[in-house]
């Protein structure tokens, strides 16, 4: 009787070891505390429930994140005003700070794999940042004029 109950008195203090551990190891992963995490729960929920309720276009393969109040929206629509639509409805959220517009437009099968910026146009290089405008070309008069 003596081991069983040394046995499980052992048990019991190496599993409440293992959970402090695992508790302390969750809370010093972030500088967040649990009402910053709700609070960017409610706003992603309001963003969703934004593009749900959107008449015109379907956002069925748009993911919302959000962090300290930026909203980032990711995935893939059929036409640039959905793009931008997505973007003007997450900014109109409650609590939304800012909105990264990270959506694609939806691929159109071609043939072999080509490289395509986040408008469609094919680019034959890899994008680095996809938040940026498309380059502006240059005219022939800009790149010779002198510098001001």
């Amino acid at each position: 009787m003596k081991t069983t109950l040394k046995t499980a008195t052992q048990l019991g203090a190496a599993g409440l070891l293992t959970g402090m551990l695992v508790l302390a190891g969750c809370a010093s992963d972030s500088t967040r505390n649990m009402g910053q995490k709700l609070s960017d729960r409610e706003v992603a929920g309001s963003v969703k429930r934004q593009l749900d309720r959107d008449p015109t276009y379907k956002y069925n393969d748009v993911t919302v994140n959000v962090y300290d109040g930026s909203v980032q929206l990711s995935g893939f629509v059929q036409t640039p005003q959905q793009r931008q639509q997505a973007a003007d409805l997450a900014a109109r959220a409650a609590g939304a700070t800012q909105v990264i517009n990270n959506i694609m437009l939806r691929p159109m099968p071609t043939g072999p794999a080509t490289i395509r910026d986040e408008y469609g146009k094919e680019t034959g290089h890899v994008m680095l940042d996809t938040n940026a405008p498309p380059p502006q070309e240059r005219t022939p008069s800009e790149e010779t004029a002198p510098a001001k």
